[in-house]
């Protein structure tokens, strides 16, 4: 049981990161399988919309965050879509590579992938929704305005 407390926050981040890699495989098999969409086209509208997904669930259910106020979704949602540009890159070469220049089965390489980028998001997403790290970014900005105003006098 202390385990499973230890390690709730990563238990439920795979929990519904594995949700939103069915989301992401699913709208990609549609977008690029059944509607002939291009490769990277389909793969970053399924990025889209599980990554919006994914922002909510990881907020709410993964590290319980609340939404106090518009500006601070607005701010950790701009975080979240920022670390998550870097995956969706990583994605799409990943796609572009395995799936075009290999001609690997696109709907495999689309799980591994989902596997690769999970990993990198689930350290990203606690970055940005853990409150001690936050904490430290406000004293990292405090301390660069003090060196700034500093400098300045």
């Amino acid at each position: 049981m202390k385990m499973l407390k230890q390690h709730r926050e990563f238990l439920v981040y795979c929990l519904f990161g594995f949700l939103a890699s069915v989301l992401n495989i699913a709208i990609f098999n549609l977008a690029h399988n059944n509607l002939a969409m291009q490769l990277w086209l389909a793969n970053t509208i399924a990025w889209f919309i599980s990554n919006l997904f994914s922002f909510f669930v990881t907020k709410y259910y993964v590290f319980q965050t609340e939404m106090t106020d518009y500006k601070k979704l607005f701010h950790e949602g701009g975080y979240f879509l920022l670390s998550r540009i870097f995956s969706l890159v990583i994605d799409d070469l990943f796609m572009i590579v395995a799936v075009l220049i290999l001609p690997w089965n696109n709907l495999i390489i689309k799980a591994i992938d989902q596997i690769i980028v999970g990993l990198f998001n689930y350290y990203s997403s606690k970055w940005i929704f853990d409150y001690n790290n936050r904490h430290l970014m406000e004293r990292f900005k405090n301390l660069r305005t003090k060196r700034q105003k500093e400098r300045q006098v």
